[in-house]
């Protein structure tokens, strides 16, 4: 029998949160790979190509957890909080606001872990330079975490509820501009999606990417629906697809600048 976590049995408290942290990023990295399938597949072919066992499996999986975690009553303080997460807009002067204070974060953890990054290996400048160009490859900095996690964001009092916009703690890999860094095994794939990020850095510049990145989110308040975000993972399942095909990042990237798709 567990020890239920009263307000006056901090070492369950702490257990409690300590779960739900864990079960959080493993929702996360489901939530990653879900994204992953949707980027590249319809839900008509999913439906007919997918072997009969893992659909119906991830699909109970998915039902009980959505039942389970909606079930759990949110008190005023909660509420409030979500509320002024996926409800209020936030009006110019608080968006220009968040804007400055991530666009700060970005260069200061930028600095921060360039004295702690390796560049690439060569073998990895060798497999990726069908798709970057040699310059940009030899520019990148790596950083492999290994208790040196990444700092909270002191984000703008009013723009509250808008927190999670900042969330690295739980993502894969993380881009300052030409610094990659990993919060997990830095494997080709999700390598590749750090530099498509790195790309658009380069070709925006560090104050528009922060602009166009913070203004979708407001609007669309979900990460993985950001056109910034939603673009790496599409060339991410296109280079995972077949890797001896052969594109430029930068071309892609430049084609969504000029069309105005971020």
């Amino acid at each position: 029998m567990c020890a239920r976590p009263h307000a006056g049995n901090s070492i369950a408290l702490l257990e409690l949160n300590g779960d739900l942290r864990h079960a959080h990023s493993e929702l996360q990295s489901a939530h990653r790979a879900a994204e992953r399938l949707r980027v590249r597949f319809t839900v008509e072919e999913i439906a007919e190509y997918a072997e009969a066992d893992l659909l119906t499996t991830a699909q109970a999986t998915a039902s009980g957890l959505h039942e389970y975690f909606s079930s759990i009553p949110r008190n005023s303080i909660r509420d409030h909080a979500l509320a002024t997460s996926e409800g209020p807009q936030l009006n110019e002067a608080q968006v220009l606001d968040a804007i400055a204070d991530i666009a700060a974060y970005m260069r200061e953890q930028r600095e921060r872990f360039l004295l702690l990054s390796e560049p690439l290996p060569e073998e990895r400048v060798a497999l990726l330079q069908p798709f970057f160009s040699p310059t940009l490859l030899r520019k990148i900095r790596i950083v492999q975490l290994a208790n040196k996690g990444l700092s909270r964001v002191d984000v703008h009092p009013q723009t509250y509820g808008y927190q999670r916009l900042l969330d690295f703690t739980h993502m894969a890999t993380v881009t300052f501009d030409d610094v990659v860094v990993a919060n997990e095994t830095l494997t080709t794939r999700l390598l590749f999606h750090a530099l498509v990020h790195v790309v658009q850095f380069q070709l925006l510049g560090l104050q528009r990417y922060t602009e166009l990145f913070v203004r979708a989110f407001v609007t669309r308040r979900w990460r993985f629906k950001v056109p910034l975000e939603a673009h790496a993972f599409e060339l991410e399942a296109k280079f995972a697809a077949d890797r001896h095909a052969r594109f430029l990042v930068e071309d892609e990237v430049r084609l969504w600048i000029d069309r105005e798709r971020y």
